[in-house]
């Protein structure tokens, strides 16, 4: 199980959004650079990073800051928020080196601009987020519902060729109340696809529970607010998670 720290961007700070609602924003940290630096010096092996006012608003507005952390840390980055055409995504793999894009909004209404990312880029790079809020898939930054379950948009995606997927319930986002376990399993049994968590993640135990379903096709996890708060030192997860496997790198498809 691989452990994937989250830095979202807002208005240029470094911050958590508590249930999926933009107006419970808690900021932590002013500068997002000095975030993934640390993340980076306690040997985290990759991060991820979401541009949250792309996402609400279909276009990058962080890109300086993503920009300045791609050229910071030496480790992959995972990018999502706002991008919404082949030019903006050949622009972060060019320009910022990133190691895959995930695309959240654009899955849902525009199916065939994933399928021109898959073939231009490889299934590798290219990974969808689901989003769900009470049984509904939610896009544009969790704002709206797109009328589609969680398990059919992840179905539907299979179909498409996609090898990936970030699945998270953003009624537990930032609220560290564990992960929606029962969709997880329900995903894994109906689809090919490889899960990454994402959510609810507040101590250790919620950790575990992941683990516990030994589940392969759930082989990462993201998180957040848990990291923020220092619900657990990272020098445990390495000691009980990656059983100091240094060998470990972001999953592949």
């Amino acid at each position: 199980m691989l452990v994937i720290p989250v830095i979202d961007i807002k208005e240029g700070r470094c911050v958590r959004i508590f249930e999926g609602l933009l107006d419970k924003t808690e900021y932590y940290v002013e500068s997002p650079v000095k975030v993934a630096k640390l993340f980076r010096k306690e040997n985290f092996k990759c991060i991820h990073i979401t541009d949250l006012d792309g996402a609400v608003q279909g276009e990058m507005k962080n890109y300086k800051i993503i920009k300045e952390i791609a050229l910071s840390v030496d480790i992959p980055i995972q990018l999502g928020g706002g991008i919404r055409d082949v030019e903006t995504a050949e622009k972060m793999f060019r320009e910022l080196g990133v190691y895959r894009l995930v695309i959240g909004t654009a899955a849902i209404e525009r199916p065939e601009f994933i399928k021109e990312l898959l073939q231009r880029f490889s299934p590798s790079k290219i990974v969808i987020g689901i989003d769900e809020k009470l049984n509904n898939v939610v896009t544009n930054g969790w704002i709206n519902y797109a009328n589609i379950t969680p398990l059919d948009f992840a179905k539907k995606v299979d179909e498409m060729g996609v090898k990936r997927i970030i699945y998270q319930d953003v009624t537990r986002v930032g609220n560290c109340s564990g992960p929606f376990l029962e969709r997880l399993k329900e995903i894994v049994k109906n689809t090919k696809l490889k899960i990454t968590s994402a959510g609810g993640i507040g101590s250790y135990a919620d950790l575990k529970s992941l683990m516990d379903l030994k589940i392969p096709a759930i082989d990462s996890v993201m998180l957040s607010k848990s990291l923020y708060e220092n619900k657990f030192p990272c020098m445990h997860l390495w000691r009980d998670v990656e059983r100091i496997d240094t060998s470990l790198e972001l999953p592949k498809v």
